[in-house]
C-alpha cells in the first residue's frame, strides 16, 4: 500500500516538473515497502545517486517556474533554501560510510517523508497557486479579474455586462466600503437578491471567526488603497458554510481611489481536498514511524528505537537525579526449541514472551526485542528493589505461560542494572547483560542484580 498518493491538487501544469514530483512520490513509496519487509532493499549509493540527479534537475526547473509566481522575494528565498538543505542532508547521509545499508535506507525514507510533507504539500503546493493562471490547460480567473476591472475603469456599463457572465463571483464597493453591486454568481452562491444583499449587513453571513478579520481586512484596502487576498468561511444558500479564496483590488479613476472591487472563488471542494490530504498524510507518517521502530514479529520496540528511548531516560534520569533501571532477559534453551520443534513454533514463543512484557509493565516502561531470544525493559523511576520486583513478576508469569503448541512453559533468565550518575547507555546495558549471564549460569529461570 502507497504511503502517498498524487493528487490533482498537487499539479503545477508544467509536465516536466509534474513528472519530477511524481518520479520522488513513486521513489518514497519504494522504499517504504522496502523498509517494511515487503521489497528488496535498493543498493544506498544508487539511491543517493538518484536523489541528487533528482536535485540537480528538479530544482532548477522549478526555480525557474516559481519566478512567474506571485510569490515575494522572501518567499521565493525560503524555497531556495529548502533546495539547498535537501541537496546538503542528501551528501551528508553518503558522508556516513560506517552506516549499514538498511540504516542508510531507513535514514533515507526518513528524510524524503519529512520533504515530502513539509515542502510538496506545502510550499510546493503554494508556490503552484501563486503561478499566473494562464498556465498552459488552465482557466484562469484571476485572468478574467485584471479584464474586468479595466472594463471598470472604462465603462461601469460594461463592467456590470461582463460580470454578468463572469466565472466568478464579484462585487464592487464605493469608496466608503459599502457594497453596490453583486454579480449574479455571488446571488445564486448566497441565495439572496441584489437588492437583499445590499440592504443587509452582509458580514453576518460569515462565520462568527472571521468576521472581525474580515473587517480588518477591508478596512486596512480601504486606508491603504491597495490589494489583498483573504480566505474566509461564509453561509451559502444550502445553510452550509463554504470556504471562499477573495482577491481586493482598488477600483481608480484616473488615479483617484473611488472604492473596491472583489472577486471571490468557492475553494471548500479543495480545502477539504487538502484536509483529507493532511489526514492521510498524518496516517501513513504514523504508519511509517510503526514500520520503522517496531520489530514486526513481537511488534515492540526494535533495537534502533530501544537505543534512542535508552540515551533519552538516562539524560532525563541523571539530570533531575531520578533512579532507572534496566532488565536484560534470554529466553532458556531456545535453541532446543527451534532445533525440535521448528522456527514457526520458535516464532510464537517469541511472540508469547512480548505478551508477558506487555501485560507485566506499566505504560512508562519500554520493552523492545534487542535481537534474536533476547529482550529489554526500560524501567523508568524505578530502584533496585522495585526493578527485582517486577524481574521477578515477569519471570513468574512466563513460567505459568503455557504454549499449546510447544505442551509446556518457557522460563527466562533476568539480568538487572540500575543507574548511577557517572553511567553511559553502554554501561547499564553490559551490567544487565553479565547479571543475566550470572543468572542462566546459576541454573536459569531466575533473576540476578549485581
Amino acid at each position: 500500500m502507497a504511503l502517498f498518493y498524487w493528487n490533482t491538487h498537487l499539479e503545477t501544469g508544467n509536465g516536466q516538473i509534474d513528472g519530477q514530483h511524481k518520479r520522488l512520490f513513486e521513489l518514497t513509496n519504494n522504499i517504504a515497502d522496502a523498509v517494511s519487509g515487503r521489497g528488496t532493499l535498493p543498493d544506498a549509493p544508487g539511491l543517493l545517486a538518484q536523489l541528487m540527479d533528482y536535485a540537480d534537475t528538479h530544482f532548477c526547473d522549478e526555480e525557474q517556474l516559481m519566478c512567474q509566481s506571485s510569490l515575494n522575494l522572501s518567499k521565493r528565498q525560503r524555497h531556495v533554501c529548502a533546495h539547498r538543505s535537501f541537496q546538503t542532508r542528501v551528501q551528508g547521509i553518503a558522508a556516513k560510510s560506517n552506516l549499514a545499508q538498511a540504516e542508510t535506507v531507513s535514514e533515507i525514507l526518513n528524510f524524503l517523508v519529512n520533504w515530502l510533507v513539509t515542502h510538496i504539500l506545502k510550499l510546493d503546493h503554494r508556490m503552484v497557486h501563486a503561478l499566473p493562471e494562464h498556465a498552459e490547460g488552465t482557466t484562469s480567473p484571476l485572468s478574467v479579474q485584471e479584464i474586468l476591472i479595466a472594463a471598470l475603469n472604462e465603462s461601469e456599463r460594461r463592467f456590470r455586462q461582463l460580470a454578468e457572465q463572469a466565472p466568478t463571483m464579484l462585487w464592487f464597493a464605493g469608496a466608503s466600503g459599502t457594497r453596490e453591486f453583486v454579480n449574479r454568481e455571488w446571488i445564486e452562491f448566497i441565495g439572496l437578491s441584489e437588492t437583499e444583499l445590499k440592504a443587509k449587513d452582509w458580514t453576518l453571513f460569515l462565520h462568527p471567526a472571521d468576521r472581525e478579520r474580515y473587517r480588518a481586512f477591508l478596512e486596512e484596502r480601504l486606508r491603504r488603497h491597495d490589494a489583498g487576498l483573504i480566505e474566509y468561511r461564509i453561509r451559502a444558500r444550502d445553510g452550509q458554510m463554504k470556504w471562499v479564496v477573495e482577491k481586493v483590488m482598488p477600483r481608480l479613476d484616473s488615479d483617484r481611489f473611488v472604492g473596491l472591487v472583489g472577486a471571490d472563488t468557492d475553494i471548500t471542494a479543495m480545502k477539504e481536498t487538502t484536509a483529507t490530504l493532511e489526514r492521510l498524510v498524518a496516517q501513513r507518517t504514523e504508519q511509517l514511524e510503526r514500520l520503522v521502530n517496531t520489530d514486526p514479529l513481537t511488534e515492540l520496540l526494535n533495537r534502533r528505537a530501544f537505543d534512542e528511548r535508552l540515551d533519552l531516560e538516562i539524560q532525563r534520569a541523571q539530570r533531575y537525579n531520578r533512579p532507572l533501571s534496566l532488565l536484560f532477559i534470554d529466553i532458556d534453551h531456545f535453541k532446543q526449541v527451534n532445533d525440535r520443534h521448528g522456527h514457526v513454533i520458535g516464532d510464537e514463543v517469541l511472540r508469547m514472551m512480548a505478551a508477558v512484557l506487555r501485560n507485566g509493565l506499566r505504560g512508562t516502561d519500554a520493552a523492545c526485542r534487542y535481537g534474536g531470544e533476547e529482550f529489554a525493559v526500560i524501567l523508568v523511576e524505578t530502584d533496585r528493589l522495585e526493578a527485582l520486583s517486577i524481574a521477578e513478576r515477569i519471570r513468574t508469569a512466563a513460567e505459568n505461560t503455557r504454549l499449546e503448541q510447544l505442551g509446556q512453559s518457557t522460563t527466562i533468565s533476568i539480568g538487572i542494572s540500575s543507574l548511577t550518575r557517572e553511567d553511559l547507555a553502554v554501561d547499564l546495558v553490559q551490567r544487565a547483560d553479565d547479571s543475566m549471564y550470572i543468572a542462566k549460569k546459576n541454573g536459569r529461570n531466575q533473576s540476578h542484580m549485581q
